[in-house]
């Protein structure tokens, strides 16, 4: 039987008796047994780089809503969220990924020992990983610059960490239920100085349920450009014990003891914002809007010790707790524990934790940056979010960055974390001052 990889007449005829045959070419298109190792090592790297990028494009692009019947289910969903949170990190590398598999690819289909069709096969799937990638980085660059006025075209540029330093000091900043709680303070150089500083109040994510205080790419980065950052605990919730009502009155009850300590620390009670990426974005939203309305019950001190807030930013807040329950696994499971049930069995509950609830004229001005393919805090509720906030004549930004991912900003400088620091130092100038 011909092999399906010989050409019609390519044919080779039998050796005469008692000739030996020749030994095989290595130039003759990879035939010999010397070139079979290598050919199988490319197609390798070729299989698995190609479907690595491939796959990771393909999040990227196709609508959230169609993945809908996988985000129902928990594994799958959690393999969405790190295969889009790898492309992410990656950034412009994926386009060198692409292009060494397509380049492997090619090379063994060259190769006349592989076989043709699988080759080909894989010749087409690193092509249009490479063609989707150099299309959502491009993209991508031409919207952080028509955001940021900043051409953020080679990133990461490395891998290197981009969290800074550690904290100055931990705080105890009270004992909740027999626990202590504890905060980061990141301090400015000219802490010590005269004129007080103002102050950022950091809260971190986790889906209501895990996470803690710890360093990020703006805690000492803002202490760095001369913000003081307090970055907090809070009571986490679980499975038997539902925070709802009690994790953002923890963050206030933090913003009570910087109160009590803004003279040691030179603090300018007059100039402060909160922070939050995530369920800790829900967070930072709802806290300084509940401040400013006056509704805020923080779970120690009194507020009246609460500071003003005067601007917040928060990066793929999860506002709409009730929409989010149904729309994935991870969704629902943040319901159960973190509320304690689906929204037809709590609806006063949800009503308390959803952002657009405490919208009132006195919110402050907010910064929302939202990745278009999250899977975890779709871009469409944060989008009506800001809408909401257009409605009601409140000073804000919504930024979306296409293709990325839930948490996109995580330790190394990708485009995602550059455009939130590019976003998040003048509007924190423009309104709390220099």
């Amino acid at each position: 039987m011909r092999n399906d990889l010989e050409e019609p007449g390519s044919e080779m005829p039998p050796a005469s008796p008692g000739i030996p045959a020749p030994p095989p070419d290595p130039s003759d298109g990879g035939a010999g047994t010397g070139s079979r190792p290598v050919r199988i090592i490319l197609l390798a790297v070729a299989v698995l780089l190609g479907l690595l990028v491939l796959v990771n494009q393909l999040l990227a692009v196709l609508p959230v809503g169609w993945l809908s019947p996988v985000l129902h289910v928990r594994l799958l969903q959690a393999v969405v969220l790190v295969t889009g949170g790898v492309r992410d990190t990656v950034g412009i590398w994926n386009i060198v990924l692409a292009a060494l598999a397509l380049a492997a690819a090619v090379y063994a289909l060259r190769k006349s020992g592989a076989r043709r069709r699988t080759a080909r096969t894989f010749v087409a799937v690193a092509g249009v990983g490479l063609a989707l990638a150099l299309f959502t980085t491009t993209v991508q660059v031409f919207a952080v610059h028509g955001a940021t006025g900043k051409w953020i075209p080679f990133a990461p540029t490395t891998f290197t960490a981009e969290l800074g330093r550690g904290p100055d000091r931990t705080v105890t900043y009270a004992t909740l239920d027999g626990e202590r709680m504890e905060a980061d303070l990141y301090l400015p150089d000219n802490a010590s100085a005269a004129s007080a500083t103002p102050l950022v109040v950091s809260i971190h994510g986790g889906g209501f349920v895990q996470g803690s205080r710890g360093r990020t790419p703006y805690t000492s980065w803002l202490a760095d450009h001369g913000y003081a950052v307090l970055d907090v605990d809070y009571r986490l919730s679980t499975a038997s014990e539902h925070r709802w009502n009690t994790e953002d009155a923890d963050a206030a009850c933090a913003m009570t003891w910087a109160t009590a300590h803004a003279d040691e620390y030179h603090w300018d009670l007059n100039r402060v914002a909160t922070l939050g990426g995530s369920a800790g974005g829900n967070l930072a939203i709802n806290v300084a809007y509940k401040i400013n309305a006056g509704t805020m019950k923080p779970s120690c001190g009194t507020a009246a010790e609460l500071p003003r807030v005067k601007a917040t930013i928060a990066s793929f807040p999860a506002v709409d707790l009730t929409a989010g329950e149904s729309d994935s696994a991870l969704g629902h499971q943040v319901g159960q524990w973190h509320i304690g049930g689906t929204p037809a069995q709590h609806p006063d509950r949800y009503q308390a934790v959803d952002s657009a609830t405490h919208i009132t004229e006195n919110a402050p001005p907010t910064l929302i940056v939202q990745g278009g393919a999250d899977h975890l805090v779709f871009a469409e509720h944060t989008k009506a979010f800001a809408d909401k906030l257009t409605a009601a004549g409140i000073t804000h930004r919504y930024v979306q960055l296409p293709f990325m991912e839930h948490g996109y900003d995580g330790s190394v400088a990708n485009i995602g974390m550059q455009t939130t620091r590019a976003l998040a130092l003048p509007w924190l100038r423009d309104h709390l001052g220099d």
